[in-house]
């Protein structure tokens, strides 16, 4: 590294919550910076990867069902499909993955989230003894490595339930962010 790149890592962690950079300023091993000069600014820029994806259409639940999330809100990076319901990762990294679901009254439904065809977790509603809604969210951290599928599918189980789409409300959905690059 020479002197300049010394120079402009420090000022940037020094400054990395000040209103001139306007960004969090993370360094990792293979992280690739960007940078400019833009005035007297330095401007560092990370890559984004962001997306929330929700049910618009109703939609009965198969075995394996992958479920595809057919509208977005918000899709930084293009790494939600949404054809295929799935998120690749295109970098390696921390990643925050979040998905809610809602069983309509009176019944239930259960979804995995998969990553690369394995079930790492489940989401539950169940509404079966009550005339209301039932809904459940989860966040998990995750290490991902590039290329790595996720997606939502049925529970073993729980094939034949239904999933309520809304076309104004995120009631079942699933959202990503990268957090840390490596």
């Amino acid at each position: 590294m020479n002197l300049f790149t010394v120079l402009a890592v420090l000022v940037a962690v020094i400054c990395c919550n000040s209103p001139c950079f306007g960004r969090d300023i993370i360094k990792g091993r293979n992280e690739h910076l960007l940078f400019s000069q833009v005035g007297s600014n330095l401007r560092y820029r990370r890559r984004v990867v962001a997306f929330t994806a929700w049910l618009s259409k109703t939609t009965t639940l198969g075995t394996n069902h992958a479920v595809v999330y057919n509208k977005l809100l918000l899709n930084k990076g293009n790494a939600y499909n949404v054809h295929t319901g799935r998120f690749t990762a295109p970098v390696r990294g921390l990643y925050l993955l979040s998905a809610s679901i809602m069983a309509s009254p009176r019944k239930q439904v259960a979804l995995s989230m998969v990553r690369n065809g394995i079930n790492f977790d489940a989401l539950y509603g169940d509404s079966r003894n009550v005339n209301k809604y039932s809904s459940q969210s989860r966040s998990y951290t995750v290490m991902l490595q590039r290329g790595d599928l996720v997606w939502m599918r049925t529970f073993p189980g729980y094939e034949g339930q239904v999933l309520v789409g809304f076309s104004h409300a995120l009631y079942n959905s699933f959202s990503g962010v990268l957090l840390n690059q490596f």
